[in-house]
């Protein structure tokens, strides 16, 4: 790392710690209703989602979208353009003169591109709505606010006013009702066109970014439907007599509770334990395959980067599983029961003797099926380097909680839900369950492709012998997946790995 890049480091790490003592001190102030750092964790995940889903939405009457014929859509879609180019631009550019600094260019352009894509979705999915007497204006992950009809004052025609120089002039103590960013409107002075402005009678609390709280006298409304919602407001206020309002609750968030996106619960009991799993895992796979020599690091250094990778990839995998799960119905019930603070039912213990059998059966299965194949294929199987028993057992421990996370939680979830897209019904038939399971399986085993090449010479009698042997743990593991749960799947998973990895050594 040059002079320039550790510089550059340094003030951005210092530049962090400020704006993260910011908004900790806001946080005891009293100024961010909720703990910031979480706020801004939740806001990621759910821009992930909104980039990558819910992309048809629905008309209602009450609702009244920001984004029709807004500008904000003609300059999004030409800062898309831009950082695609910008990127690839960099990326040829970089490549050539430092390949680290253009692989970390193209990461962060392809981040700012899902950002853009999930902000700007977000906004469709957050119309201003009117519920009963109160109103609810949420700009995507931006800012909201939320008010009742008995707040307002006065509604009236409004317009942009310019300065003598020609620039807008920007109203302090005003929340903006529109899809078009501020702080676009600032660097580029453009923004959508004004209609109404909505006055309180008095000062009203919005929420803004990273959950800072502000007040502002009155909402300018730049929505095309602006006519419509004013209408709908100015009827609010005639017919409106209070005494159908519990005045207690005239304040409180307008919408229907809504159900969290995932169980963060048991979102975050999973990444802890993949991160345990990796961390289990590494040691295994510095001593059998010695990969830390092959990358050229330190085994210390090898198990953080290990570890690390997990750790994203698990964040996102997750994720994505447990969104999709919703919809599939993905069943995790030891850890429900953790969660919930219950005691393990008599079934998921019976069920988890039923995984131990499934694991010593399959690994039965799978060192018969594997010993003929080596015999017929003239296969040395004593070039094997397994490391001692204690290693053994970390690396089956790691194998079982990360590759079914992986390859059960995720991927049969994932193909299961593609199932439900396309099909268009709810209930899954058992056809569909085993072709997701199938499908997995044969990823399951095209994955092991390097390890079996780093100790073989791959011909492809091997590689279809692989792909069974794979396949058999695979079609395992998921059915125990699908029909009692991902624990079960991860204990079968770690029964047969260490059958194979620890016991059977010990007799060859």
């Amino acid at each position: 790392m040059d002079k320039q890049m550790m510089i550059s480091l340094i003030l951005l790490i210092t530049a962090l710690e400020i704006f993260i003592v910011y908004l900790f001190i806001r946080y005891k102030q009293g100024r961010i209703e909720k703990n910031p750092f979480i706020t801004i964790f939740v806001k990621e995940w759910k821009i992930l989602f909104y980039a990558f889903f819910r992309w048809r939405i629905k008309e209602n009457n009450n609702e009244y979208s920001l984004h029709k014929n807004s500008h904000y859509f003609w300059l999004f879609i030409a800062l898309l353009h831009e950082q695609v180019i910008e990127m690839v631009v960099f990326h040829i550019y970089l490549k050539k003169v430092d390949p680290s600094s253009a692989n970390i260019m193209s990461a962060l352009h392809i981040y700012s591109i899902i950002y853009m894509l999930g902000d700007y979705n977000w906004v469709r999915n957050t119309p201003i709505r009117i519920i009963n007497n109160n109103i609810e204006i949420k700009i995507g992950a931006r800012r909201e606010l939320s008010f009742h009809i008995s707040d307002i004052d006065s509604i009236q025609k409004a317009q942009i006013t310019y300065s003598d120089k020609g620039g807008i002039i920007h109203e302090k103590g005003v929340f903006h009702a529109t899809s078009f960013p501020r702080v676009l409107t600032r660097i580029f002075g453009i923004t959508d066109e004004l209609r109404h402005e909505i006055i309180f009678n008095k000062p009203i609390s919005y929420t803004g970014y990273f959950g800072l709280k502000k007040q502002v006298n009155k909402v300018l409304v730049y929505i095309k439907d602006s006519d419509r919602l004013v209408a709908a407001l100015e009827e609010k206020m005639n017919n409106y007599d209070g005494s159908n309002d519990n005045k207690q609750e005239i304040r409180k968030v307008i919408t229907k509770e809504k159900q969290s996106m995932i169980n963060w619960k048991i979102y975050f009991v999973l990444l802890f334990l993949n991160v345990v799993g990796a961390l289990a895992m590494a040691p295994y796979a510095i001593a059998r395959e010695g990969f830390h020599e092959e990358m050229g690091v330190s085994q210390g250094l090898f198990i953080l980067i290990f570890s690390g990778q997990m750790l994203v990839e698990g964040a996102v995998l997750i994720f994505l599983a447990l969104l999709m799960g919703k919809k599939i119905g993905v069943k995790l019930p030891i850890i429900t029961s953790f969660i919930r603070k219950e005691k393990i039912s008599n079934q998921d213990v019976k069920n988890t003797g039923f995984a131990i059998i499934y694991g010593v059966v399959t690994s039965i299965l799978i060192m018969i099926v594997s010993y003929y194949i080596s015999n017929y294929l003239g296969i040395d199987n004593s070039s094997i380097n397994e490391p001692v028993w204690w290693l053994g057992i970390l690396g089956s421990l790691g194998a079982g909680i990360t590759e079914e996370t992986i390859f059960r939680l995720f991927l049969v979830t994932f193909v299961l839900w593609l199932f439900s897209r396309f099909r268009k019904r709810k209930d899954l038939t058992s056809s569909a369950k085993w072709t997701a399971i199938i499908i997995a399986s044969l990823i399951f085993g095209l994955l092991h492709y390097g390890v079996a090449s780093s100790t073989y010479e791959m011909t492809f009698g091997l590689f279809l012998g692989m792909l069974l042997i794979n396949g058999i743990g695979g079609i395992t593991f998921g059915a125990l997946f699908i029909y009692r749960g991902l624990e079960f799947a991860m204990i079968a998973h770690f029964i047969a790995d260490i059958m194979i990895h620890v016991v059977a050594p010990l007799f060859i």
